[in-house]
């Protein structure tokens, strides 16, 4: 039995589904570590660190649960709590600072994939002349989604994030596009290829040896046209009154002609949780094109543990209990780090 501190960001009424969201992953993770027998206390973190630095003195946990995923309104300083901890040489669960910063700024994790030959879209940041990651042989994307750089729960993603770029002004277009949602969300945007075709989440649990590949999750955008852009974007994933949020269905059925595929995006997957040096959990979101090459979309170091998201689903597809997942995560603690 240990003492653990459940670590989250503080929210308040005030804020959207997706910040709230928090608070439904601390009820079902202190849920599941009382049901283990471990002693539990809660601890909210703000930007005063110095106040969650003498609470964590003063409760002395023997393992800290990291949920913190934003801090000052923000995904990028989400890693300032784990600096704090590893300051603090106190064992916590999910990745490291430098992994959480390396896959929350998006084009940087993307130039780390390129760099490792791992396959993922062109990209563009405000400033270039020219699409970056553009692999030998590879043409110009046609089509570009502008989304934010560094910040999780789709936000200002949707469909009219699609830019068209078969035009000479393709460019211009584009860079608009990033300024006005910059100037709107208030965070960088950027510029990614559009990849047109199925989409998958692979999630992964850390063991002693190496991560276990959770069942893979498809998204199917159902009663969507051929044409017409599949964004999982805002409105699917927090707006239960929605169209787009009925509509996208995460599914685990598949076709025996689809298993090579399902073993390539698995493996993938796995390469990327040693590219990153994750811990205790993640999850990879790719798109697979026409020709059926995977892309990394993603890599979401200490994805949502909602009751309803796409690890707890994976986990029960897998055979995996939420308890022994939660245990695992925690073990996974306590062994010796990459990084």
């Amino acid at each position: 039995m240990a003492t653990v501190v459940l670590l989250f960001n503080q929210v308040s009424a005030r804020d959207t589904a997706s910040e709230l969201d928090v608070l439904r992953q601390c009820s079902a993770v202190e849920s599941s570590l009382l049901r283990l027998g471990h002693r539990v206390r809660r601890l909210a973190c703000t930007l005063d660190l110095a106040a969650t630095r003498q609470s964590l003195l003063e409760f002395q946990p023997d393992i800290v649960f990291n949920l913190v995923e934003a801090l000052g309104g923000t995904d990028q300083l989400m890693g300032l709590a784990t600096l704090l901890l590893e300051s603090l040489r106190i064992p916590f669960t999910g990745s490291s600072s430098l992994a959480l910063q390396l896959t929350t700024r998006k084009p940087l994790a993307k130039q780390r994939l390129i760099e490792l030959r791992l396959p993922t879209p062109a990209w563009l940041l405000p400033a270039d002349t020219a699409w970056r990651g553009l692999t030998p042989g590879r043409n110009a994307p046609l089509k570009a989604l502008v989304k934010a750089a560094s910040e999780h729960a789709s936000l200002g993603l949707s469909e009219s994030s699609v830019v068209d770029c078969r035009s000479s002004l393709c460019f211009s277009s584009l860079r608009n596009s990033m300024d006005t949602a910059s100037a709107q969300f208030g965070t960088p945007f950027f510029a990614e290829e559009y990849i047109h075709g199925r989409e998958f989440n692979l999630s992964l649990l850390g063991g002693a040896q190496e991560p276990q590949v959770l069942f893979p999750a498809e998204i199917r955008f159902e009663c969507y046209s051929e044409d017409r852009p599949r964004i999982l974007g805002a409105e699917a994933k927090w707006n239960e009154n929605s169209p787009e949020y009925h509509r996208t269905v995460r599914t685990f059925s598949y076709s025996p002609a689809d298993q090579p595929l399902l073993d390539e995006l698995g493996a993938l997957a796995r390469s990327c949780w040693s590219a990153f040096e994750l811990n205790g959990y993640a999850r990879v979101d790719f798109r697979v094109d026409a020709d059926g090459q995977p892309w990394v979309l993603e890599i979401n170091a200490n994805p949502c543990l909602s009751p309803d998201a796409g690890f707890a689903a994976a986990l029960e597809r897998s055979g995996i209990s939420w308890d022994q997942a939660v245990q695992a995560i925690l073990d996974d603690a306590l062994r010796p780090r990459n990084s």
